[in-house]
Order: structure tokens, then sequence, then C-alpha cells
């Protein structure tokens, strides 16, 4: 990729500046300088805001560029061109701003755009992208980078990568795991350390379930086995056991089938007894009840008597209800027929006399006649002075406007001399504007530095932090490391203890292999008071102690492991003290550079000293500026306004009086309306003429509706009273009816009444039916005697051989005898309960001792295999190399194999890397130290003893091999650009003889490298320069010379 224009409208300090780098041709090598602030680095943002949308620090976004000196109405935007494989390319981006509305007041939010366009190498247009996820997509699989690694490969902050170069292997470590992204070996290293510690607490976690399991065993008698015991026998004492338990649950199982079987012959025993009792007791029973039914007997005979006398009765029930019904029926209708006849003489009188007053009611008629044709006159008239008035109305309403718009006239033309004063105002507002935009660029530049500040300030607050964070930390591990080493102490004496036990039990074990009567080597003696029997105890006594030595050797190697652990931790937190005091020191002294500049840029230009708090003077600054600011903006907008009014007030004035004018014609129109319709009406008005028709129209509605109301009274009067005859002559017919069915029940009645002669009247038959309670009760009390009586007649005849004899059979000695039974078989099925439980809970407890006992087992393979894959991953190892420093020797090998191609190239074959093989005192300081071979003397020494041209010239090999690498890895297109920022203020005339030398070199290999520098010496050595130039307001402007 080779750029070729970049342009940047109101971006940063530029309003809009363009850079061809087509004009550097003269050499490869160009020079960028400007003041500190001018924005040198700013055009390096410029390409990466165009490329991936965002800076090349990261630290502000797009929209956060936008220029302090851009109108409301310009926008932002920066505009990259570059060349690949004879293909242009051309990307232009805009970051979402806040613009002027392009109609009427106000802003309006734009979003973000971006293009990109592709010609081929004559120029023609192959395709033109406008989605940002499609340029997005198509620049990413160009360049195959993102916006950090395109910084990373493209600009190189010279003195960032002298200082990598006499870093530690932790500082590098750092700085390349961002680089190479081996962030995954880290997070892997600390996840098995997690894992390691995770397994560790599973496998303290089972072997306290072992304890609490071997706990829970419980045997009969209550004992447990005494002492530590191995898996194998403590599984082998509880099968035995459980082997017990089960051979006495068969043996108490017996015991409990006899005793039930002794139960279930008594208590065959015991019921038979109780039944005879109980069926002779119930016979008894029976009999007494037999002979209360008895004597009823002559009661229930009467009552059979008087239900049948009832039941004859019953047939004249019907009869008798329909004769009484049909007699209340004609007591009715004959009330409601006399009823009828009085309101039919009523309705016939009241016909007669309507039809007396038929000439009454044709004068109204005639009267309604002769209203209704002076109505109408009247309401044809009304139109014509309606209209009348509504001309007088509107001539009024004009006459009125015309008046009103010649006060409008003048009140406009007052109001034209008040907006003359008010923009006269504005315009001596607008006048400071010049100098508060100077004043604005300062404040600007100054709250930068003091954003600075503040951020050091931070540092510093967090370096001292740290300081007190260490400090504490270095004397808690002081404090591990004194009580480790008094546990190793421990640990050794009580080795010692065990190695001297075991001596001990070691002569004893000799002394039983003696023979009697033989001498003993050591003390002579013939009798040997240990015999072969002891021998068994004492290899055991033995086996145990050197069990424990094992243990001991352990502890004692885990200990000093630890112990060297804590030592280097120690040592480093030594150096990070150290190395935290340096920065605590130089942060400070930045400090107070910055303070000082601060307070005598902020009293120049503002007038104020800020001596305790520069954050809060810039802010009273902002304040200040801001309400000026505001101020302006109001003139602005009142200007803008006063324009806008002063024009609207014009033409408001010509509108009145074309108005003004139309309504002086229609005035005169109207006039001439009224005079015509005026001699129509002659002497009538619109009130009077509405009044007297108003008058005559409720007139003629009242005779109507009372003519209306006559007529309907006749015929509601003739419509009553052929209703009410009709309903006379049909209650005459319902009544002879009702007459003939009530003499016809009453003959049934005469017949029955002669049939039954124990029947007095009808009336005692009525009163007998009455009785309806009686006959049901009677009924039901005749039903349950004769159930009663069936029921005790078949169980006597069951019971009558029914005999009891009971001093023959004695249920007391039974009941007893079975109590004592059911006592005993509660106490043995409670026995075997317990039994079957311990045996069952027994059980369990060896199922889960054995899966757990295996668990363990496997979690401690794990755990040992964890530990040991953990140690070596993290550098615990003989080569204090974690695996993610592995890897990233590999990748620095790589680097410093391309970097050697640059260096020995640009040293003239004197120096080459060499990455340091030799194992560190500890692991911060080995695994990616860089050390230089010097082939002059032959010999190989620490980067950090080169000079300052040297470790220059290392460091640009340094930056380019990695440029490379990762430009490499990424497989993306060749950038054929090299922008190095800083990094030559430091260094003295020899030294930038050296690194120019070196650049030159570079140069010639056909890659085209800018300089971002302000070093005066470097003006007068490189010919083509691109110089930002400061205006008084903060702007930059570019140029190009050529020496």
């Amino acid at each position: 990729m080779k750029p070729q224009t970049l342009r940047l409208k109101n971006f940063g300090p530029f309003i809009d500046e363009t850079i061809d780098f087509s004009k550097l041709t003269q050499a490869a090598l160009f020079l960028i300088t400007g003041k500190t602030g001018a924005g040198k680095t700013t055009i390096f943002d410029g390409m990466t805001y165009a490329l991936f949308g965002e800076t090349s620090g990261r630290l502000r976004s797009g929209k956060e560029m936008r220029s302090l000196f851009a109108t409301p109405e310009d926008e932002t935007s920066v505009f990259f061109s570059f060349e690949h494989q004879q293909l242009r390319y051309e990307v232009e981006r805009k970051p979402e701003q806040l613009l002027a509305k392009r109609k009427g007041e106000g802003m309006r939010k734009q979003a973000a755009k971006v293009s990109l366009t592709i010609f081929d190498e004559k120029g023609k247009e192959i395709r033109q992208l406008t989605k940002r996820s499609e340029v997005d997509q198509e620049i990413k699989e160009l360049l195959n980078l993102d916006a950090k690694q395109f910084s990373q490969i493209v600009l190189l902050p010279q003195g960032e990568f002298r200082n990598f170069l006499i870093s530690s292997s932790s500082e590098k470590e750092t700085v390349l795991r961002n680089l190479f992204g081996t962030q995954f070996f880290q997070r892997f290293t600390e996840q098995l350390k997690e894992k390691a510690k995770n397994k560790q607490k599973e496998l303290d976690h089972l072997e306290q379930e072992l304890v609490l399991l071997q706990r829970q065993f419980s045997s009969y008698e209550e004992k447990q086995p005494a002492g530590l015991q191995s898996f194998e026998t403590v599984i082998n004492e509880w099968k035995e056991y459980q082997d017990q338990v089960s051979t006495r649950l068969a043996s108490e199982q017996e015991v409990l089938e006899q005793l039930k079987e002794e139960q279930k012959i008594s208590e065959t025993d015991y019921y038979h007894g109780k039944n005879q009792k109980s069926a002779y007791e119930e016979k008894q029973q029976l009999l007494a009840e037999q002979q209360v039914l008895n004597e009823q007997q002559q009661v229930i005979e009467e009552h059979q008597r008087w239900i049948s006398h009832y039941e004859v009765a019953q047939q004249l029930r019907t009869p008798l209800e329909r004769s009484q019904e049909y007699q209340e029926s004609l007591t009715t209708q004959e009330s409601e027929k006399q009823q009828l006849i009085i309101a039919c003489n009523k309705v016939t009188s009241d016909l007669q006399k309507w039809q007396e007053q038929a000439d009454v009611r044709e004068n109204l008629e005639q009267k309604i006649a002769k209203m209704s044709q002076t109505l109408q006159e009247k309401q044809r008239l009304i139109p014509v002075a309606d209209t009348f008035r509504e001309k007088q109305s509107e001539l009024s309403v004009m006459e009125k406007k015309v008046s009103g718009l010649q006060q409008e006239i003048q009140q406009l033309a007052d109001q034209q001399l008040i907006l003359q004063e008010r923009q006269q105002t504005s315009q001596t507002v607008l006048a400071t504007q010049g100098e508060l935009q100077e004043k604005q660029l300062v404040y600007e530049r100054l709250r930068l530095e003091g954003k600075r500040y503040c951020e050091q300030q931070q540092h510093l607050d967090h370096l001292d932090k740290e300081l007190v964070k260490n400090h504490q930390y270095f004397e808690q591990t002081t404090e591990q490391l004194v009580e480790k080493q008094r546990l190793l102490e421990q640990q050794t004496h009580e080795f010692n203890q065990c190695k001297s036990d075991w001596a001990k039990q070691q002569i004893t074990y000799l002394q039983t292999l003696l023979i009697p009567g033989e001498p003993c080597p050591v003390c002579g003696a013939t009798e040997h008071p240990l015999t072969p029997d002891n021998r068994e105890s004492v290899q055991e006594n033995l086996a145990v102690l050197e069990e424990k030595m094992v243990q001991a050797e352990q502890s004692i190697e885990k200990t000093h492991q630890e112990i060297g652990r804590k030592e280097a931790e120690i040592e480093e937190i030594n150096q990070q003290l150290a190395r935290l005091s340096q920065q605590q020191v130089e942060t400070s002294q930045q400090l107070d550079q910055q303070a000082i500049y601060l307070n005598t840029e902020l009293k120049a230009t503002f007038q104020i000293d800020v001596q305790e708090d520069i954050v809060q003077g810039l802010a009273e600054i902002e304040k200040t500026l801001n309400a000026r600011l505001k101020e302006i903006k109001k003139a602005e907008e009142a200007q803008v306004r006063v324009m806008e009014e002063l024009a609207s007030n014009k033409e408001q004035s010509e509108q009145i009086k074309a108005q003004q004018m139309l309504h002086n014609e229609k005035i005169q129109r109207l006039q001439g309306e009224m005079a015509g319709l005026s001699q129509q009406l002659g002497a009538e008005d619109l009130d009077t003429l509405v009044k007297e028709a108003d008058q005559l129209a409720e007139q003629s509605s009242k005779s109507k509706q009372e003519l209306e109301e006559q007529m309907a009274q006749g015929e509601k009067l003739q419509q009553e009273l052929a209703v009410l005859t009709t309903k006379i002559e049909a209650l005459t017919e319902q009544i002879e009816k009702t007459i003939a069915q009530y003499e016809k029940e009453q003959r049934k009645i005469s017949s029955f009444l002669e049939q039954h002669t124990d029947f007095s009247s009808q009336e005692a038959i009525a009163a007998l039916l009455k009785e309806t309670v009686t006959y049901e009760n009677r009924k039901t009390t005749i039903k349950d005697y004769q159930t009663k009586q069936l029921v005790l007649s078949t169980r006597l005849e069951q019971l009558a051989h029914v005999t009891y004899d009971e001093k023959s059979q004695d249920l007391t000695v039974l009941s007893e005898r079975i109590e004592k039974i059911k006592q005993h078989i509660e106490e043995q099925q409670q026995l075997i309960y317990h039994l079957q439980q311990e045996y069952k809970t027994n059980q369990k407890v060896i199922m889960e001792f054995t899966t757990s006992y295996q668990n363990s087992q496997e979690q401690l393979d794990e755990l040992i295999q964890l530990q040991q894959l953990s140690q070596t991953m993290n550098g615990e190892n003989p080569k204090k190399t974690s695996i993610e420093r592995y890897v990233l020797q590999v990748y620095l090998q790589e680097v410093l194999q391309v970097a050697n191609e640059h260096l020995i190239r640009l040293t003239k074959s004197r120096y080459q890397f060499e990455l340091d093989e030799e194992v560190g005192s500890y692991r911060g300081k080995t695994g990616l130290e860089i050390n230089v071979y010097d082939d002059e003397a032959g010999t190989t020494r620490g980067s950090h003893t080169l000079s300052g041209g040297e470790s220059f010239i290392a460091a640009l090999s340094l930056a380019l091999a990695l440029a490379e690498v990762i430009q490499a890895q990424a497989g993306g297109i060749t950038i054929e650009a090299l922008f190095i920022d800083e990094g030559f203020g430091s260094l003295d005339e020899e030294a930038l003889e050296m690194a120019m030398e070196a650049l030159e070199t570079v140069e010639s290999e056909g890659r085209m490298i800018g300089i971002i520098s302000h070093v005066r010496e470097l003006k007068e050595r490189v010919l083509q320069q691109i110089r930002i130039d400061t205006k008084g307001s903060g702007q930059s402007e570019i140029r190009y010379h050529f020496g």
C-alpha cells in the first residue's frame, strides 16, 4: 500500500488541508515538522480514521476530532487515497456530528458516513461501497489488519522501542503479549492454577467424607475399630460384621414367626367364645323387643281401619275441589260483568256529548286556513330582510377591518425602528468574536495539557498506593518466610527424632535375629532377651517409622521449595519497590514542570494565578469562555432573527396596504346592494316580520293541535264502546258455561253420598280429606311395625339353637394371654427393624465409602498431574520459563532474526541481536532478555551498554522487524510507508549522525519514510519537508518545503 493523497476538512487543527504524497518524489525520506501541538501526529490520525474509523491512539473518537474552528454549516471529513497492485482506492469518512439545519433554525445530528471507491489502472471506476459494514470488511480483507496493528506497523514510537530493548523479561512479556495476542496462554496457565486449587479442595472434601463415613458405620455392640486402617482392612471388617448381622436377623425372624402362630391360635379361641356370648345376648334382646311389638297390635289394627275409611273418601276429592273452584269463579265473573256495564253506560254518554260539538270543530278549521295564508306572506319577506341585515353587518365589519389595517401599518413602522436598534447591539457583541476564538484555542491547548497533568497526578497517586501495597506485601511475605523457616526447623527436628527411633527399632530387629547361645557382636552377651516371636511386631514398627520418615522427607522438601519461592518473591518485590520509587520521583518532577508551565500560560493569557488548584482554574476559565460563547451565539442568532424580522416587516406592510385597497372596493359594492333590498321591504323590518310569523305559526299550531285532540277523542270513545260491548257479551256466555259445570259436579257428589251412607255430608268428607298428614303418619307407623315384626321373626329363627355357658369359657384369661403375645411380637419386630436398618445403613455406608475412596484416588492422580502441569506451564521448572514466555521466545526469535538483517546492514556487520539463554536469578529476568553480540570485541554484552546512536539503530532495526513480522503474520498487503514519531530529541550530534545514516540506508530499500519531529538539526538534513505552521488562533496550515 502506497499513500497518495490525504485531505483533512475541519479535522483537528486543520480547516481544509491536503497532503499530496506524490510530490515527495525527490527522495523516499521526508520530514513532518512543526511546533508541539501543531498537529503533526494528527496527519497519521487522519489516515487511521479514514481506514478504520478510529484514531491511532484510540484516545479520541472521530466526532471528537471535529475542529473547534468549524462553523455549524461545515462538515468534518477525511479523504484518503492509496495505490495497491495497480489499483487506486479512495476512502472518505465523516464522523457523527452536529450541523446547522438546512432550513430554519437549530441544529441537526448527522449520522456517520463512509464511502470506498476503487479505480483500475486507467482511472475507470470499478465499484463503490457506501455501507459502513461493507467498507470495513473490504479494508479488513485488503489490509488484513486492525487499527491497532496498522499503528504498530506504520507508526513507530522510537523512544518506546529503545525502552523495550533494555526492559526486563516481565516488561517485554507484557508488550509482546499485546502485540502477538498470547493472552490465551496466560489465561490457560491461570486456569491450570485455579483448577489445581479446586481439585485440591475436592480431594480434601473427599477425605473428609471418608472420615465421616467411617464414623457413620454402626455396629450393634456400638464398637468402632481403633487406629488408622487401610481401605481393604476396613471394608473386610465391615463385611464380616454385616454377615453376623444378617445371620442374627434370620434367627430373629424365625422367633417372630413362632410368636405370630401362637397369637393366631389364641385369637381364634378368644373370638369364638366372644361370638357365642354376643349371639346369646342378641337373642334375649330380640325376644324382649318382640313382646313390645305384640302389645302394639290393637293400635295398629285401629290405624288400618281409619286409613281404609280415608282412602274411600279420596274418591270424592276431585269433584269437591272442582265444585269449590266453579262457585268461586261464578262470584268473580258476576262482579266483573257489573263493572263492565257501568263503564259502557259512561262511554255512551260521553260519545253523545262529543257529537253535539260538530259546529265548533268546523269553525276552528276555517280559522286555521286563514292563519296559514297570512303566515306564507310573512315568510316570503323574511329572507329579503335577512339578506339586507347580512349586508349591513358585512359593511360594518369591512369598515372596522380598514381601520385595523391602518393601525397595523403604523405598528410595523414602529417595530422597524426597534429592530434596527437591536441589529446595532448584536453587531457590537459580534465584534469581539475574533479575540474570543484566540483565547479559546489557547484554552483548548491548556485543557489538554491540564488533562495530561491530571492523568500524571492520578498516576502518581496510583504509584503511592502501589508502593504502600508492595510494602505491605513485602512485610507479609517476610513473615511467611520466617514462619516457613520455623516450620522447616520443626520438620527437621521431627525427621531426626523419627530417624533415631528407626535406628533403635532396627537394632531391636537385629537382636531378634541373634541365635541363642552365640555371643552378640556388639556386647558379647550370649543370652538374648528378645526372641524371634517379637520379630513381627518389630517389623511392623519399622514399617510405620519408615513411612513416617518418607512423609517427613517429603514435607521438608515441600517446605524447602516454598522457602525458595518466598525468597524469589521478596527479591522481585524489592526490585518492584525500587522501580516504583524511581517512577514516583520522575512523575513528581514532571508534575512540577507541568504545573509551572500551566501557571505561566494561564497568567499570561487569562491574567489568573492558579497556584493551588490548576483544574479548578481551568474549569473557571472554561465557564467564562462558555458564557462568552453563549453570548456570541445568542448575538448571532439575534442578528439572524433581526434580519428575518426586518424582511418580514416590510413584506407584511406591503400585504396590509393591498388588503386595505380590496376592502374599500368591497364596501362600495355592499352599499349598492343594500339600496335595492330596501326598496323591496318598504317599511317592514326583519325583527317585526320574524315576530309576527312566529306568533301566527304558534297560533296555527295550537289550533291544529286542539282540532286533532277533539277528533282523536271521538275516535277513542267509539273504540272503547265497541270493546266494552264485546267483553259483556263474552262474559255472559262464560257465566252460563260455569253454571252448567258447577251443577254437573254437584250431581256427582249427591250420587256418592247416596251410595256411601257412612258419610253424613259433603262437609264431613271435606273435613276428613284435610287430614293428609295424619294419613301419611299412620301409614308409616304401620309399615315400620310390619318391617320390625318380619326382621325379629327371621333373626329369632336363626338364633333358635344358640345357648351359652359363662363358666365354661373365660374370655378374660384369653385376652390377657393375647396381649402378652402381642407385646412379645412388638418387641421382636422392633429388634428386627433395628437390625434391618443397621444392615441397610451400613451397606449404604460401605457403597459410599467405596465410591468416595475410588474417587479420591482418581482425584489424587489428577491433582498430581495438574500440579506438575501447572508448575511446568507457570515457569516453576529448571529453565524458569512459562508456556506463554516460551511461545513469546519463538516470536521474539523470529523478530530478532529479521531485526539482525537490518542491524547487520546498518552497523556494517558489527552488531547482531542474541536472545539470552541463561537462566536468571528469578523468572522476571529469564527468557526474553536481549543481548548484543559485538563482532569487533568478539563478546556478547547487554543491550543497555549501547551508546545513544547505537541504541537508536538497534531500536530502529527492532521496530522495522516487529512491523514486518506482524504484517507477515496478518497476511495483509505490503505497506510501503513508515512514520517514525519523535525519538531524536535526546540524541547528541554524533548519535544523530548515526541515526540519519541508518535511515538513509532503510530509505534505499524503496520504502517511504516520514519522520515526525521538531528537532532543528533534522530540518537541515532532510530536504523534503511537510511543515505545519500555526496561526495565532490555533489553526494549522500545511506547506511543502524542498531544500
